[in-house]
């Protein structure tokens, strides 16, 4: 089995994407797995500290204003394809699949050329402008939800669920204090300030429960100590840091999640059925985050706030009430759970081999 992996550009295209390699070379510990990026992208920084190779395609996108920038993606879109033509007949892939990204579109497009049997795995309810346009092409569509939009050829598709990573599905880290009630909060790599400003600004809610409640807050570049100040000045035990570097132990340990409604943070909620307050990204693109989470409410499975209404101490306020409502928490984490597919992975991996054998 040869699989060539292609896309990225941020995490939640190239995290899944880093959990189907992995899943592939468990299933088949001689498979070679090649990734297709950018250097522009995530994937420079994360692939060459992985196990997996990866080569560098020219690829821009398009949805940027100016006309300069969308002139530059569009002769950049045939240039793209030329390089992966070449990588392709370099590394005679069984299969392609693309993740989303800039790079994805033209590998792909080059693995249909070529004839090689190819796959597209989309991480959110709202279909990306990538996979929107390979959708009709490509033999194998993996879904992360139940609707999605626009709707995939139904014959070509599967429900597979959103892949999450290794580490945050192993169980290990330290187990929860049950004589505190841990609240984990993350905006994303870079954090997000209108969460950080949400739960600074209004602590004198959470004070009364100080004595019961412990934080965990990845508050992003710059800010982890003045945030770390306001806790110690309302008397609340929290650890603010600007990076959570292993996510898995702090999922385990936190009795309540707060974060953005990304498609991987919501697959990883679920795959360990967290009970989780999650505020919508207010400019994804198609307001996506928006559409996932209410997704996931509509199931019980997450309370929403959307981010314009953080001003009015709603968040904290929420907190609270789920501290003081252990039914309802307990009832979001039994949701969650029933919605979660940790074996995501591993269901792409061996679709991808049957694909692989089907062509011989």
């Amino acid at each position: 089995m040869r699989l060539l992996v292609a896309g990225g550009g941020t995490g939640g295209h190239l995290f899944p994407a880093l959990a189907v390699a992995r899943a592939m070379k468990r299933e088949e510990a001689s498979a070679e797995v090649l990734f297709v990026g950018t250097k522009h992208g995530i994937e420079a920084k994360i692939i060459p500290g992985t196990e997996f190779p990866i080569r560098f395609i020219t690829a821009h996108g398009m949805r940027k204003t100016g006309i300069l920038n969308t002139l530059r993606g569009a002769v950049e879109i045939p240039l793209g394809v030329i390089q992966s033509l070449g990588l392709i007949r370099e590394f005679r892939p069984s299969v392609a699949l693309g993740v989303g990204g800039y790079a994805s579109g033209p590998t792909v497009a080059a693995a249909l050329l070529l004839r090689v049997p190819t796959a597209i795995q989309e991480q959110n309810s709202v279909m990306g402008t990538t996979n929107r346009l390979l959708a009709r092409f490509v033999d194998r569509i993996f879904t992360s939800w139940e609707k999605t939009d626009p709707p995939p050829p139904a014959q070509k598709t599967l429900l597979a669920g959103n892949p999450v990573r290794e580490d945050v599905v192993i169980n290990s880290g330290p187990e929860p204090n049950p004589e505190r009630f841990n609240i984990l909060i993350f905006g994303g790599s870079r954090g997000a300030r209108s969460i950080n400003l949400a739960v600074a600004e209004n602590l004198d809610v959470l004070a009364p429960i100080a004595d019961r409640i412990s934080i965990r807050h990845q508050t992003g570049v710059g800010v982890a100590d003045e945030i770390g100040e306001r806790y110690r000045n309302a008397g609340i035990t929290a650890e603010a840091t600007e990076f959570i570097h292993e996510m898995g132990p702090a999922y385990r340990w936190a009795d309540l999640v707060v974060c953005r409604s990304g498609a991987s943070s919501l697959a990883e909620i679920t795959a360990l059925g967290k009970a989780a307050i999650v505020i919508p990204y207010p400019y994804a693109i198609g307001d996506h985050q928006a559409k996932n989470a209410r997704e996931l409410e509509s199931r019980g499975a997450v309370r929403t706030i959307l981010d314009k209404d953080l001003g009015n101490a709603a968040l904290v306020k929420e907190i609270r009430r789920l501290v003081e409502q252990p039914e309802a928490r307990h009832a979001l984490s039994e949701n969650s759970r029933k919605l979660g597919r940790p074996d995501a992975a591993r269901t792409i991996a061996r679709e991808l081999i049957t694909m692989e054998r089907n062509r011989r």
